[in-house]
């Protein structure tokens, strides 16, 4: 069976964005790695090192790609190697989830000696948590400990049947550019991995629902995230309203006052336009690059043409620092 430990860390063995992870102790000992590039550990050391006890989340560019580490207790330490043209605010905003999920799971501490990056380790760790928590005495009133019971029994409880939910369809919900998404009753379950809900979005939006998800924060409105993921606010919102029927979000319901608005201003969308210096730019990526003039979207980019959306967003990606600015407008 699937533990709390291997079930937060496997949201980042099966991203698509992520090339590596590595659970670390507090000295920059590599405990459990997942394809995490050896050559990376000595500067992800240095860093550890440098901050000890005042290390908080860091990113680190490497000519690898982005690393993220954090530390999750005062024992362990996350460091996650994100693809390159993953945005800084998508590759935190991961590594954030699944420290949360890794909150509520109490951690021992390293054994004093282990083999560094053993997979093994995992159930390692696992088995001493397990043995740690059988082993705490449980305090009475008058603060002694005395043994906890070995089985614990349920008491029968008595609870209102809930209210039936009302289905609804995606097109029930208005989403705009500055519409804030706030996490609905079934969000956690669309995260998880095993669940009927995720293997839904999955098969539907692959891994762009994930990514969308793990951005509502309850703070930030659509047109940032999908700024944020170099997609059009269309595509987000879209997105958002499949995830609102589902109880995953929570965003306006559709009235016809807003539909008589989208009528008159038209729709809002995100075009590329690079303002660098032309020879800068590699001679594979010239092609998509001359069409970024802030007149197309990505999407039409593509279709012009002949290639993927996904080259497109990955060449936009790659020159965000050096001149190319997305510019909104409305159609």
């Amino acid at each position: 069976m699937t533990t709390d430990l291997e079930r937060a860390l496997s949201k980042l063995r099966f991203d698509d964005q992520v090339l590596g992870y590595s659970l670390m102790t507090k000295d920059g000992r590599p405990f459990v790695s997942f394809s995490f590039p050896d050559d990376l550990f000595p500067r992800v050391r240095d860093s550890i090192s440098l901050y000890k006890s005042d290390l908080r989340l860091m990113t680190i560019d490497t000519e690898k790609g982005l690393v993220v580490l954090s530390p999750v207790d005062a024992n362990w330490i996350l460091t996650v190697l994100y693809v390159p043209e993953l945005q800084l605010g998508l590759a935190i905003a991961k590594t954030k989830n699944v420290l949360r999920l890794l909150e509520g799971i109490e951690l021992p501490p390293p054994p004093d000696e282990f083999e560094d990056s053993v997979e093994g380790n995992l159930q390692v760790l696992e088995t001493m948590a397990i043995n740690a928590a059988s082993t705490s005495p449980v305090s009475s009133s008058n603060g002694l400990p005395v043994e906890g019971p070995k089985t614990a029994v349920a008491s029968p409880a008595v609870s209102a049947a809930p209210a039936p939910a009302i289905e609804r369809s995606p097109e029930d919900f208005a989403v705009q550019p500055s519409t804030v998404p706030k996490r609905g009753e079934t969000y956690t379950a669309a995260l998880t991995l095993d669940s009927e809900l995720h293997k839904e979005m999955k098969k539907k939006h692959r891994n762009f629902g994930f990514d969308v998800l793990m951005l509502v924060d309850g703070a930030q409105n659509v047109e940032w995230i999908a700024d944020s993921m170099f997609q059009s606010n269309e595509r987000v919102a879209e997105l958002l309203m499949w995830a609102a029927s589902k109880g995953i979000v929570n965003v306006p319901l559709e009235t016809g006052q807003v539909k008589r608005k989208e009528a008159t201003l038209g729709r809002f969308v995100k075009c590329p336009k690079y303002e660098g210096d032309p020879d800068k730019v590699k001679p594979e990526d010239r092609r998509i690059i001359k069409a970024c003039d802030g007149t197309q979207t990505t999407d039409a980019i593509a279709e012009l043409l002949g290639v993927t959306h996904v080259k497109v967003i990955q060449t936009v990606a790659l020159y965000r620092k050096h001149g190319l600015k997305m510019i909104g407008k409305t159609v």
